[in-house]
């Protein structure tokens, strides 16, 4: 056997050993089970049925010229349902069945790692769409041949349709490994299965929107509008994608790096559509606006991030690099309480750096303090919200329901904060409150900041005040950060004697 033999002989090994543990189990059980084959053939013979009755429609009313964009939409219509309903729906299924079948603490106690189980899963997954494309590809380019849609509208809805299933895939892997209780996962199906028909339909809009309007995808802000639907795909595939690695990672592993990467990968692809954006409309808001959006986001990581256990974990402590300088940059993105406030900083000041740097891009330079100023105010804000009970919490108790608790007290004293005036108001007859303009909404902050340069009163008292919670959120969590960064200083010193006196 020659060398390039061997070589491909053993990178197939190596390939089989990462993915035939959960690919092949799972393709299996998909294809031979009774939910694939039943509803490939039902929606088989939906669409052959419809498609013969749009042809046979159009040709008795001599109305042949319409009929491609009529039978593409039908044929699109039937696919759709096939990879954005039922394929989802079966990641679902497969992944709750471990539950069901007591299989899921099996494969936490593997030697296959979360992501690789994850990714067996989203594949089992795609070979299913897999079938559905190849199934439903003579139709679509029957659709094409009978003229009426072009292979640009084609492309690109081929394009984002697959896309949408590898989101929603991953959505339903995270959502069916959230629950163990049969009842909660039975209100996760209900919802999630409400949820896919509810994409259906907007993605039909959509589709119907685009193919009966097809000068629109050449066009700037046609292009624009589908990358930015592909990056907010992205996004959301990729936050629910790290949450189940996160359900199928043992205890004692690291859960929290991967999301803090993440969500860092999410303020900079901020920073870079606020540069665009920036570059083609020209106006200050775009440069921050777009990472107050990301912030908005960002902020259930924050609060989860915040509420961790304080301690890296006997595991996660013993793979901490010996590296000093690789040390000390890999404080905010290892688990903790403490170094989750720190890449709190972090993400502040990229997005501080990203708004100034999309400024750039612009023919209006001239706007660095309104950045600086309106995303300041903004992340002062969300730091008090999260930050102040977070630290309160912790001093209550630091078991698993003690953390939940704080994270749902939380989200209601935050609600409460902004729209709590807003009822006040309602009762008492203020009308400045029941529009929620009161000192403790940012987002009205925010715009009279922007609006003159002059503050009014109420300003000038939300900044006092959020001032003084900045420091006391400070304070609270001085000794969570600075005991969070000693102990990955220390992790990584102890890591150095270890190899100097040749232990692993």
């Amino acid at each position: 056997m020659s060398d390039g033999a061997v070589i491909a002989a053993h990178a197939k090994k190596r390939l089989d050993d990462r993915l035939n543990p959960i690919l092949v189990k799972e393709v299996r059980q998909a294809l031979r089970g009774r939910y694939f084959k039943v509803m490939f053939w039902l929606t088989l013979g939906v669409a052959t049925l419809s498609g013969l009755l749009v042809v046979a429609t159009g040709a008795s009313s001599n109305e042949v010229e319409g009929i491609g964009q009529v039978f593409f939409m039908v044929m699109f219509g039937c696919m759709s349902a096939a990879v954005h309903a039922f394929t989802p729906f079966s990641a679902f299924l497969s992944t709750s069945a471990e539950w069901d079948e007591n299989t899921h603490d099996l494969l936490v106690l593997s030697n296959l790692g979360p992501r690789q189980i994850v990714l067996g899963k989203l594949l089992s997954a795609l070979i299913q769409g897999l079938l559905y494309y190849s199934t439903f590809g003579p139709f679509l380019v029957f659709a094409f041949l009978l003229n009426g849609i072009d292979l640009l509208t084609i492309s690109v809805l081929l394009v984002c349709s697959v896309a949408t299933c590898v989101g929603l895939s991953l959505v339903g892997i995270a959502l069916a490994s959230l629950a163990r209780l049969r009842a909660a996962r039975g209100i996760l199906m209900a919802i999630f299965g409400a949820g896919l028909v509810m994409a259906w339909g907007f993605g039909m809009a959509a589709a119907g929107e685009i193919s009966f309007s097809p000068q629109d995808l050449r066009s700037q802000e046609g292009q624009m509008g589908v990358a930015m639907f592909l990056t907010f795909v992205l996004v959301v595939g990729g936050s629910f994608g790290i949450l189940a690695s996160a359900r199928f990672a043992h205890d004692e592993e690291n859960r929290s790096t991967g999301l803090r990467i993440f969500s860092t990968f999410l303020v900079l692809a901020a920073g870079a559509w606020g540069a665009y954006l920036h570059a083609m409309v020209g106006e200050e808001e775009t440069a921050w606006g777009m990472q107050v959006g990301a912030a908005c986001v960002l902020s259930l990581a924050w609060l989860h991030f915040f509420s961790e256990p304080d301690g890296l974990g006997r595991r996660t402590g013993k793979h901490v690099t010996g590296k000093r300088w690789l040390a000390l940059l890999s404080i905010p993105f290892l688990p903790g309480g403490g170094r989750g406030i720190l890449l709190f900083f972090v993400h502040f000041l990229l997005a501080l750096t990203c708004g100034v740097l999309a400024l750039q891009t612009g023919a209006r330079r001239d706007g660095f303090l309104e950045v600086v100023g309106m995303l300041s105010v903004f992340y002062a804000y969300l730091f008090v919200f999260l930050g102040l009970p977070s630290a309160v919490g912790r001093r209550l108790g630091n078991s698993d329901r003690a953390r939940m608790l704080t994270r749902i007290a939380t989200l209601v004293l935050v609600a409460l904060t902004i729209l709590g005036p807003g009822i006040a108001g309602l009762v008492l007859g203020i009308p400045s409150w029941m529009g929620l303009r009161h000192p403790f909404n940012p987002v009205w902050v925010m715009e009279q900041l922007e609006r003159s340069g002059s503050t009014p009163s109420e300003v000038e008292f939300a900044l006092v005040g959020l001032t003084i919670g900045i420091l006391l959120t400070l304070a609270l969590n001085a000794a969570r950060m600075a005991g969070g960064a000693s102990e990955v200083v220390d992790a990584s010193a102890a890591r150095r004697l270890r190899a100097a006196s040749g232990q692993t």
